[in-house]
């Protein structure tokens, strides 16, 4: 059954968008250009509805798919953009990230014909400006097994142990991700830097104390239970309070065990 282009979205609801007409120099241009670019992606989306109802549905909700429904449907290295190029790199990632705000804010709404435009309008325009500063970008390009960090980005996350906690579960999701691809193979390269990235944050955790300070208070207790302080002489005070100092050590090292191991678990269940 042909599907029409008017039927892969909501009917708008009566209330139209407003444009803000101002705006950084030479997006005036930008915004023909772009809309000009869309009317013409459109036509063709409309042509191939049926072949293309599948990435039109997804580039509702993802920006690396429109980007690539884009990609599929017009060669925007073919565009005329010597007007941008004559810009400043100042004007230019003003105006990138003027689109990149236009197109988040057109994916938070109902995805009406006329608001699936405008974001459409955003990603083109964005593109367009990627070209002229040379940092394009390829949808889906990014490949899910490359993690690499930087050493300030270790020291940071050796200081905030939650936003490490958040980066070794987001590694372990990466590698089931991997693992459940046809193909796998453990002497791929990505799968070997995900491997190393893990090692590398693993070795970053800080013990986390709070279990095992319960467990060290309730067995402190008991080996001073029925003991009174001031009444040790010095031989025996200094050997009780070796007692209490392997105690904590010990809970310490199994509560970093027990960790490692729970995240483990989490990571094998994904």
């Amino acid at each position: 059954m042909n599907k029409n282009l008017a039927n892969l979205f909501k009917e708008a609801n009566g209330r139209e968008m407003i444009t803000n007409t101002r705006g950084l120099e030479g997006t005036a241009q930008l915004n023909s250009v772009a809309s000009g670019i869309v009317d013409a992606i459109l036509r063709h989306i409309n042509k191939h509805a049926d072949k293309l109802a599948e990435l039109v549905a997804e580039s509702q909700k993802s920006h690396d798919a429109m980007d690539k429904l884009i990609n599929e449907c017009y060669k925007l290295e073919t565009v005329n953009i010597e007007f941008l190029k004559a810009l400043n790199e100042k004007t230019l990632e003003g105006m990138l990230k003027s689109q990149q705000s236009k197109r988040s804010r057109a994916k938070s709404k109902i995805m009406t014909l006329d608001n699936y435009r405008n974001m459409m309008m955003g990603a083109v325009a964005e593109n367009l400006i990627r070209i002229a500063l040379g940092k394009e970008k390829t949808a889906g390009a990014r490949r899910v097994g490359v993690v690499e960090y930087t050493d300030e980005q270790l020291e940071e996350l050796r200081n905030d142990q939650d936003k490490l906690r958040k980066e070794i579960r987001n590694i372990q999701s990466k590698k089931s991700i991997m693992k459940s691809k046809e193909g796998f193979s453990e002497d791929n390269e990505q799968w070997k830097k995900l491997l190393e990235a893990e090692e590398k944050l693993k070795a970053l955790r800080i013990p986390v104390r709070g279990v095992a300070v319960d467990t060290t208070k309730r067995q402190l207790a008991e080996i001073l239970d029925g003991i009174d302080i001031s009444k040790l002489d010095a031989a025996n005070a200094k050997k009780l309070l070796q007692q209490a100092l392997e105690l904590a050590k010990g809970n310490a090292q199994q509560e970093v065990q027990q960790e490692e191991q729970q995240q483990d678990e989490t990571a094998k269940a994904q």
